[in-house]
């Protein structure tokens, strides 16, 4: 057997790498560069390379305290498992009779990895409908789910997740500028829900409203549909109900 000495350059660094892992996942109170690097005894330098490469590719998270943790994307390597089970069986049949209600598709999402995924969704009852299917990840800043749930953030943290991630055109109408995204996420705050308006698909509009009381990760609903069906007119009309279903699923989780 090879000895860690001896081993190629490579080898090294997945061993770094993996030792990394083990010392967040053995903390468990999502530590920082400095708590990790003198857990695993390397250069701070060394640790912070090898921790911004794994959130880069989703498999870390940053905790509100500024420490890592590990994300959802890396035990699903392993398995198809959520720590959100009772979001999982409590939501799905509140999300079939809102999309009844409505007679669009609703989705339920959460963060991971800097992205927005779909956990859940109920396609709508209409044969020319928007598409989704569980595990879809998508852009932050370009979906309705993306933005709800990054007002959720502090704006440090919001600003930080740019630089790291980027802002990717989806279409001509997606946030491409920090500052009109700070602006767009100032604006969900106050009123409560955000719209994607063509930004992540042309023809598709979607609305979003966070479930209250979840909060590692925060979940959000939406409703989408395409915009013959869905002017803004309407888009605001859906708010009162999607809202009543995120409250519904709060309550019946007894979250406060």
């Amino acid at each position: 057997m090879r000895s860690k000495t001896a081993a190629p350059k490579q080898v090294r660094v997945l061993e770094k790498t993996l030792d990394i892992l083990e010392s967040i996942k053995r903390d468990g109170s999502a530590p920082g560069l400095c708590e990790v690097a003198r857990s695993v005894q390397m250069p701070k330098a060394t640790v912070y390379r090898i921790l911004t490469t794994l959130e880069g590719r989703g498999y870390l998270d940053r905790h509100i305290n500024g420490g890592y943790r590990m994300s959802e994307k890396l035990f699903s390597l392993q398995r198809d498992l959520s720590p959100r089970q009772d979001l999982l069986r409590i939501a799905p049949p509140i999300m079939e009779r809102l999309a009844q209600e409505c007679r669009e598709t609703v989705n339920l999402g959460t963060l991971d990895g800097g992205e927005v995924v779909v956990i859940a969704t109920v396609e709508s009852p209409q044969s020319v409908r928007m598409a989704s299917k569980v595990g879809n990840r998508r852009f932050v800043h370009t979906t309705a789910l993306g933005k709800v749930l990054l007002s959720t953030m502090s704006d440090p943290e919001i600003r930080r997740l740019v630089q790291l991630k980027g802002l990717g055109r989806m279409t001509p109408n997606s946030i491409s500028t920090q500052a009109a995204l700070m602006s767009e996420i100032h604006q969900v705050r106050k009123q409560g829900f955000a719209i994607d308006n063509q930004e992540n698909e042309m023809e598709g509009r979607c609305l979003a409203i966070r479930i209250p009381g979840i909060h590692d990760p925060a979940s959000a609903l939406s409703i989408s549909g395409p915009v013959f069906r869905m002017d803004l007119r309407r888009v605001r009309s859906l708010v009162p109900i999607l809202r009543n279903a995120c409250e519904e699923i709060t309550k019946a989780l007894g979250c406060s």
